[in-house]
């Protein structure tokens, strides 16, 4: 059974939903427990810790990273860490790969991280959570502790998610839990911060979730478009890089957000090119209108280029094969090409000709050598490019 999903275009709509979720879920005699939320810039992102999205994923390289941050933390920062928890959520607050996924039981706080470093060039998502519910799903207990408690006994079963550096014979538990921090660091104090830890599946909340027609999970879409105003909402609101990162850095950030031109030019300006059929190969770039001499061609378009050897590409299949030869740039025994074929760009559809009419610069810039006409293609000499 797929995971419910809501939509949210404006800060009201947002809080509808939390009240709503929070009274679907929770016994409304309980005042104390509120629903966890989670916000992600991409609404395609999946619930999956950082530790399970870059390198290995072994138990070995866990504890080797952990070693190497409580090595280190204790002259970078003004927390004073009483145990192995502490620790965790600690490097979990400052980047460093963990098993945990950040939540808040700030339904707005979320929100503001789902938008915060959202262009409005795709969907956010806010992630709803019912902890309790996983928590009895997953270790049969409708309860949520805080886990870095020196009281809490060590026979819990929630100890089992975080076993002590390089202990033998450690098997995770394969489903994550619901945890509680202290709030020991102004940070995850300023955050109103709770977790996630994950065990051995990687995308084990979705798992635990997938396939419960009662699940305490929903994610909430917010739109592309509705990004910016959201952002707006929550400045009104007071809830800016302050209210999550309570330093002069993010004072400083604030500050140069008020005063800086937001305004973004309309997707069509700069362009005086478009693809079209082509009488040298297949697609070429034309111009659509009179482009005169030494014009800087295809602004904001990403100029990156690697260079692969053509022997490492020998037993690729014909088709792979073909994506160099129609759309790199070859040069002796490499190819130039960009970091992926799937973030072609204009510039990379320009032709080869001994004639050319465009120059392509040290920088992979673009400049016209003469006037360009209206309908005319643009054609560069592939052996020139550095």
């Amino acid at each position: 059974m797929p995971i419910s999903e809501r939509t949210a275009e404006t800060i009201e709509q947002m809080t509808v939903i939390a009240s709503q979720l929070r009274n679907d879920w929770i016994d409304n005699s309980d005042m104390a427990i509120i629903p966890w939320f989670r916000g992600q810039a991409d609404a395609e992102w999946p619930l999956r810790p950082k530790f399970y999205r870059t390198g290995p994923t072994d138990p070995k390289t866990e504890c080797e990273i952990r070693e190497e941050f409580i090595t280190h933390a204790p002259a970078l920062c003004d927390a004073s860490p009483r145990n192995k928890w502490e620790w965790y959520f600690l490097m979990q607050h400052y980047g460093a790969p963990t098993r945990l996924l950040d939540w808040t039981d700030g339904a707005l706080i979320a929100l503001y991280f789902a938008v915060r470093e959202n262009r409005g060039d795709r969907h956010a998502a806010v992630w709803a959570l019912d902890p309790w519910w996983l928590n009895w799903k997953v270790i049969q207990k409708d309860e949520v502790v805080p886990v870095g408690d020196p009281l809490l006994r060590e026979d819990r079963k929630e100890h089992k998610w975080l076993p002590k550096r390089f202990q033998r014979s450690t098997k995770l538990p394969k489903s994550p839990i619901a945890v509680f921090p202290g709030h020991f660091d102004k940070r995850i104090g300023a955050q109103r911060s709770t977790f996630t830890i994950h065990g051995a599946d990687r995308d084990g909340l979705m798992a635990v979730a997938n396939g419960d027609k009662n699940a305490g999970l929903v994610k909430i879409t917010i739109p592309s478009w509705a990004v910016r105003e959201i952002k707006r909402s929550l400045d009104t609101c007071g809830i800016d890089e302050t209210t999550v990162f309570p330093n002069l850095e993010a004072l400083s950030r604030v500050v140069e957000s008020r005063w800086k031109d937001e305004s973004r030019p309309l997707p069509h300006q700069g362009v005086c090119t478009r693809l079209k059929p082509s009488k040298i190969h297949g697609v070429g770039v034309f111009a659509i209108k009179d482009i005169p001499k030494n014009t800087k061609l295809f602004s904001n378009d990403l100029s990156e280029m690697v260079w692969i050897d053509k022997d490492s590409l020998k037993k690729l299949p014909v088709q792979i094969n073909n994506l160099y030869e129609d759309f790199a740039v070859p040069k002796e025994n490499r190819y130039g090409c960009p970091a992926n074929f799937n973030r072609l760009t204009m510039s990379w559809y320009v032709n080869d000709s001994k004639h050319p009419n465009v120059r392509c610069d040290n920088s992979y810039n673009f400049w016209t050598l003469r006037d360009i006409k209206s309908g005319e293609e643009l054609t560069a000499d592939y052996s020139s490019y550095p």
